[in-house]
């Protein structure tokens, strides 16, 4: 718990420091989008039936205040499932079939400088898995790097697909090339 609270602490200072050393990553009033590619790690339950999953997503932005923004957000998952050790007293599947997974949310995202914090929620429809569609949160840390007068968006995010009688959670890393116009 200390080892928390003492990240804690640093990422704060680090936020504030970042406040005061650089400017903001877009103008007020404009638009961008990102898009690019996400690689997404299983946990728990969900890591026991399928693969770390890639996939790409494109990300529609508005900034509306010096620190806000909102976003749509939709792209395309896939995880490949794993493999089932045989058993030979009951005839069970050799192996868990491939998620399909289509996003679509909506969120907001609050910046220090580059450096923001995000939120989303929205729905996700499967196919191959369960052929349904899920409530979906998601909640994360992401930082903008100007590279001339381009930007590239990195973001790490925590996120949750809940279901009737189980939820799934990952971990996504997703690096996207950003446009922005005003």
């Amino acid at each position: 718990m200390k080892k928390y609270i003492t990240y804690l602490i640093v990422t704060i200072i680090l936020i504030v420091l970042t406040e005061y050393t650089f400017a903001q990553a877009n103008s007020q009033h404009t638009w961008s989008v990102n898009f690019g590619p996400e690689i997404i790690a299983p946990e728990r339950k969900f890591w026991e039936t399928h693969k770390i999953g890639m996939g790409g997503s494109v990300k529609g932005e508005y900034t509306f205040g010096k620190h806000s923004s909102v976003t749509i957000n939709t792209g395309l998952l896939v995880f490949d499932g794993k493999k089932r050790s045989e058993n030979l007293i009951i005839s069970v599947p050799n192996d868990y079939q491939k998620l399909v997974a289509v996003p679509l949310k909506i969120g907001s995202r609050y910046y220090l400088g580059n450096f923001y914090f995000l939120g989303e929620a929205g729905a996700i429809f499967l196919s191959n898995y369960s052929n349904r569609t899920r409530a979906s949160f998601s909640a994360g840390l992401g930082d903008k790097i100007r590279i001339g007068k381009q930007k590239i968006d990195i973001s790490l995010r925590q996120e949750i697909w809940f279901g009737n009688s189980e939820q799934l959670n990952m971990t996504g890393l997703r690096i996207a090339y950003e446009i922005e116009w005003k």
